[in-house]
């Protein structure tokens, strides 16, 4: 099966394959591409459709077999890195499967570091396809296609996570980083022109008659694909923390430089915060240096006018509620958390403001669990947090969040619960709502909701009873009775 598959990812015979199949169709079914020896060939399109194909099987074999594809590993490498590496008009064959291709790469990395601990080997072979990955994803962010950068960004962050601990030194570390502020000034660069030109057109339409300025298209923010970017970009710092969190102290100096500059302008202030953000999930207590130069902002971000900013914030508070060093500023995150739950919800179609509020609720839910000794009396942070699940905005946080509360529940946790259990029907008419859900729950807590239910006693289920809606109890029903 390989063989053809590598077959159709070759690039090393497009002379020959074009050359086979010309004149069975007419001249649009072919586009000249320059290959590699520097001959220009027409190549039919079915060779996109062939290469696609191709490189989805290798991922679904590297993502179900996992350590198992190891010896296969080095072949499906010297097909797949021309790929990877291809530049100028070979672009035009490789762009559609690239993405994938960097994937399969990164699935790859994984499939080596557990390949080589289920054989008892060192972790060789997926430092080498870091090294040689990384090398060739980074000379594809030289262009200005910004959906295609971000791609290669995430498939950048993906090789690095499933690289494993230990791999990436401190003098790789400060490498990468360097070479990721540098992409992402070149982000705020094309971003500065883009609102300038946009800027620039808006003040032209304005000029323009009102039947002809109506007729315009409302366009869509010209530096949103930018502001993404950067997210993508800022991905990749909080991988290598992710894998190296002691190696990373020597960029932590730059990295805290960099958040204090960017929370000081609009246009950077959410990236910063993220950046933030990953230094306090993978450095943890290493990142409390750097806590003057962000919190700040942080607290005074929960309630920002923009939701992007209202949402990092919020998540960076769910990411330090359980260190130790936030129990000072603990009750001032209830009360400006509890606040922004507490507001106006926002409009049907603000899906951006939708998303904060879930972002808020699971920070509230992870200060009541984590400093509720701490919560200031006149908030009830579990009564807030119960009142507003479940989450369904967020799919990602919302997952998060329900496995939290599942988990409470079986470990009889009695701030969730309340006294006397005075929250019991309320949580199961929650569980009874999220149970085979699966874009808010995962298969392996749908298990979890239902141990829940068949270890109630018949008598406490009966007299909870009454708070179900008419279609959670033929939910629960159903649960029990297996069907």
């Amino acid at each position: 099966m390989l063989q053809g598959i590598f077959k159709n990812l070759s690039l090393e015979n497009l002379g020959q394959e074009a050359a086979a199949q010309k004149g069975d169709d007419d001249e649009d079914a072919y586009v000249q591409v320059t290959t590699g020896d520097g001959k220009v060939v027409n190549v039919h399109t079915q060779k996109f459709e062939d290469m696609m194909q191709a490189v989805q099987l290798l991922h679904t074999f590297c993502t179900m077999m996992e350590g198992g594809y190891f010896d296969a590993i080095q072949d499906t490498a010297k097909v797949l890195l021309p790929i990877l590496s291809a530049q100028d008009d070979m672009n035009m064959l490789c762009d559609e499967v690239r993405g994938t291709a960097l994937q399969v790469w990164a699935l790859m990395i994984k499939s080596a570091r557990l390949g080589a601990q289920e054989r008892g080997m060192p972790n060789t072979l997926a430092r080498e396809l870091l090294s040689s990955g990384l090398q060739a994803a980074f000379q594809q962010l030289k262009g200005e296609d910004t959906e295609q950068l971000q791609e290669v960004a995430s498939g950048i962050s993906e090789c690095i996570k499933n690289v494993g601990e230990g791999v990436l030194g401190g003098a790789e570390i400060n490498d990468l980083t360097g070479k990721v502020f540098g992409l992402l000034d070149e982000s705020l660069k094309r971003t500065e022109k883009l609102l300038t030109d946009a800027a620039k057109t808006k003040q032209e339409a304005a000029a323009l008659p009102q039947e002809l300025a109506d007729d315009e298209d409302e366009e869509q923010d010209p530096a949103e694909a930018e502001d993404q970017l950067r997210r993508n970009y800022e991905e990749i710092l909080g991988a290598m923390m992710k894998v190296s969190p002691k190696e990373f102290q020597p960029a932590m100096q730059p990295c805290t430089e960099r958040i204090k500059q960017w929370l000081s302008h609009k246009q950077t202030k959410v990236v910063g915060l993220y950046l933030a953000c990953d230094m306090i999930e993978h450095l943890k207590e290493l990142s409390e240096p750097a806590w003057p130069t962000f919190m700040p902002a942080l607290f005074e971000g929960i309630l920002d006018s923009d939701p992007d900013v209202r949402t990092a914030a919020a998540y960076a508070i769910n990411l330090a509620a359980p260190l130790a060093a936030f129990a000072q500023a603990a009750p001032d995150a209830f009360r400006r958390i509890a606040q922004h739950v507490s507001g106006a919800k926002p409009k049907k179609r603000d899906d951006k403001g939708k998303v904060a509020v879930d972002n808020a609720i699971a920070a509230l839910l992870s200060l009541a669990k984590e400093k509720g000794q701490l919560c200031p009396p006149e908030i009830n942070a579990w009564d807030m947090v119960l009142a507003r699940l479940p989450l369904k905005d967020d799919e990602d946080e919302a997952k998060k969040v329900h496995e939290k509360v599942v988990d409470l529940v079986l470990a009889q946790d009695q701030g969730l619960l309340g006294a006397n259990n005075a929250n019991l029907a309320k949580v199961l008419s929650i569980l009874a709502e999220i149970y085979k859900q699966e874009n808010i729950i995962s298969k392996e807590n749908d298990e979890k909701i239902l141990n829940v239910f068949k270890m109630l006693p018949a008598n406490i289920l009966q007299g909870a009873a009454a708070s179900f809606t008419q279609k959670q109890q033929k939910k629960i029903e159903k649960m029990l009775s297996g069907s």
